[in-house]
């Protein structure tokens, strides 16, 4: 699961085009070191054959959650399945940029223990879906079962897509990653 991560875009210029920060001079101002469901956060989508930067809010809000609910991790087992994701999936993938990720280990006497994961200083992205609601743009991440490293803290972590796989994130014939176990879109992993 993520239930936080955090964002330093002005200390993470270097991992861009310098075309794409003139481009996007606000978006590149935003750092928040705590960004929790609700709030929000830039994702990258593809427009037109272009990579975009949008504000968006993280969470999904549908009328079959309970009241005050959002749904901002989706599994990627079943996003393929469930009718409000089946055509997110297909059509309107984006990136979330990240510096870090959070994960809580809950002890046996009830404590939780906070856990800073993908403690890179490098710029990473998670891999999620996003629509359109009304003049309102929200996301939700795409989560898997937790590797060995990371089973111990949490059973589900995020997906994150590796940066020489983003073409293949947006590409047409992008679920044929899914499917196939030889075949990853995963950081730190051969593709």
């Amino acid at each position: 699961m993520c239930g936080r991560f955090s964002l330093d875009l002005p200390s993470s210029k270097n991992s861009f085009k310098k075309e794409t920060i003139e481009n996007n001079k606000d978006i590149f101002l935003f750092s928040n070191f705590n960004i929790a469901p609700t709030d929000w956060s830039p994702i990258i989508i593809k427009e037109l054959n272009n990579y975009v930067f949008r504000n968006s809010r993280w969470g999904f809000e549908f009328d079959w959650l309970p009241k005050g609910k959002t749904l901002f991790n989706i599994r990627t087992e079943t996003v393929f399945e469930k009718s409000f994701s089946k055509d997110l999936i297909t059509s309107n993938r984006c990136l979330i940029p990240f510096n870090h990720y959070f994960e809580w280990k809950k002890e046996e006497d009830g404590k939780k223990i906070k856990y800073k994961l993908h403690n890179s200083e490098e710029l990473s992205f998670f891999g999620g879906v996003y629509q359109n609601i009304g003049d309102t743009l929200t996301f939700s991440l795409l989560t898997k079962v937790s590797d060995r490293i990371t089973g111990f803290i949490h059973q589900r972590n995020p997906i994150i897509i590796a940066k020489k796989n983003i073409k293949k994130w947006f590409s047409p014939d992008f679920a044929s990653y899914f499917s196939n176990p030889e075949v990853s879109l995963a950081y730190n992993e051969d593709s």
